[in-house]
């Protein structure tokens, strides 16, 4: 048996310069798409202006402000090009090589300016349902070709929009057929049913005859304006409105319906958890929710353990504290390379850290097996790849030394920075309860 581990990331974003999902676009969108290209560069525009920042910045500095845009980019890897990996298939592996990971589940991007078109997956103004559709559809047809660049190793989740079931369905069976690994879902569009709703049930029969998982990302909301407030809003509720579909489809008897329905929250955090199933479990066994017992044959609780999962994107030390509160089986590790709150290029400290104090089987569950169930992965096909540029499994579970140091202090003492922080620590400045 080797010590190396299949390491995999269930959180990584990719996509190409707006411009390119011209050529994967219908034919019947080319004229719109055109004009779309124009109007989201008075949009770029406006939305620099009203944040008082330089017509040519780009979406990153609105998010995160300059000291952490400089404190990242200032590391080598990003100096180097390493970004660059979001739509370069060979820069893209060797970055995540030289992180060891092997395999990775990818979502749309917008943090390099690279969004799908019409909002398809985070919020843009003034579209209609056929647009996102369309912007959805370019990108799904682009990830299957990235994807598909390094067969085995890549999982796609490709963008399906509900407002139509029907075409919903159809898509679904399209993301199968281009060999996607699973469907992400919108959240935050005022113009959906919410998840409870039946008239999503021939979509969660259509994942699941097609084995697909259903993800939501964090990302998804409402489009909130322009300006530093709406920028503050959108960042505040982001993750609310991606956790928002837990209680939707358990109080809709959605996993009694379709008992085989995997579903996945990621990059929203992992320590909401414990406390968000504790209060649906005392609404579940109130005695002023009639018949609740009779349609809803498990508890909340037992639904997240027999359908949910959670992409748990830079891992916390704190969030691996209670791993077994949430399960140990429903966590996957993931990098979000190549995003400034992510681990990359620091991912083996950052998990050192996470996870020291863990056993083996602990880490392989969490950083390896989970992920290759969910997303399709052939842990076996993933070996050669993970002995020639994995961690060892010693490299994971060995505490941090000095004793209390952060991943960051490791890779000072590693020589792989300069007295600039990252990663995490960035997230952390952002949302100071997610430690």
């Amino acid at each position: 048996m080797s010590d190396h581990l299949v390491l995999i990331s269930a959180d990584g974003h990719a996509g190409p310069p707006v411009a390119t999902y011209a050529s994967y676009m219908d034919p019947d969108m080319g004229d719109e798409f055109d004009r779309f290209l124009g109007e989201r560069e008075a949009w770029r525009t406006e939305r620099n202006r009203s944040m008082g920042l330089p017509e040519d910045e780009e979406l990153v500095h609105a998010l995160f402000g300059e000291e952490m845009v400089d404190l990242y980019t200032a590391q080598e890897a990003v100096r180097s090009g390493g970004l660059a990996g979001v739509h370069d298939s060979a820069r893209r592996t060797a970055e995540l090589e030289r992180e060891g990971i092997v395999g990775e589940v990818l979502f749309p991007d917008f943090q390099n300016s690279n969004e799908p078109p019409w909002g398809a997956a985070f919020p843009y103004p003034d579209v209609t349902p056929r647009q996102r559709r369309a912007g959805a559809r370019a990108f799904n047809r682009w990830l299957a070709d990235f994807c598909a660049e390094l067969p085995g190793r890549r999982a796609g989740v490709g963008i399906v929009q509900p407002h139509d079931i029907e075409t919903a369905v159809h898509d679904v069976h399209d993301v199968r057929a281009s060999g996607l690994a699973s469907v992400m879902l919108p959240t935050g569009d005022p113009e959906l049913p919410p998840y409870q709703s039946p008239r999503y049930d021939p979509l969660w029969a259509a994942c699941v005859d097609e084995d697909l998982p259903v993800t939501y990302h964090s990302g998804g909301i409402p489009w909130q304006g322009y300006g530093p407030e709406a920028m503050w809003v959108s960042k505040f509720e982001l993750m609310w409105w991606a956790r928002r579909p837990l209680w939707q489809m358990i109080f809709g008897a959605v996993f009694e319906r379709y008992p085989t329905l995997r579903v996945a929250f990621t990059e929203q955090g992992a320590d909401w958890i414990p406390a968000m199933l504790q209060r649906l479990d005392e609404q579940y066994g109130s005695p002023f929710e009639r018949s609740i017992t009779e349609r809803l044959r498990k508890t909340p609780t037992g639904y997240w353990r027999s359908n949910c999962y959670v992409g748990a994107s830079f891992m916390s030390r704190a969030e691996c504290d209670i791993r077994g509160d949430i399960g140990v089986d429903r966590i996957m590790w993931g990098a979000d390379y190549p995003h400034i709150e992510g681990t990359w290029p620091h991912s083996l400290a950052a998990l050192r850290e996470a996870c020291a104090g863990c056993s083996a089987s602990e880490v392989a569950t969490m950083t390896s097996e989970t992920a290759a169930k969910v997303y399709g992965f052939d842990l076996d096909q993933l070996r050669a790849d993970a002995d020639r540029c994995g961690p060892s499994l010693d490299d994971v579970v060995t505490p941090p030394s000095p004793p209390g140091a952060t991943y960051t202090d490791v890779d000072y003492a590693l020589g792989k920075v300069s007295g600039k922080e990252t990663g995490r620590r960035l997230f952390t400045s952002m949302f100071p309860d997610h430690q």
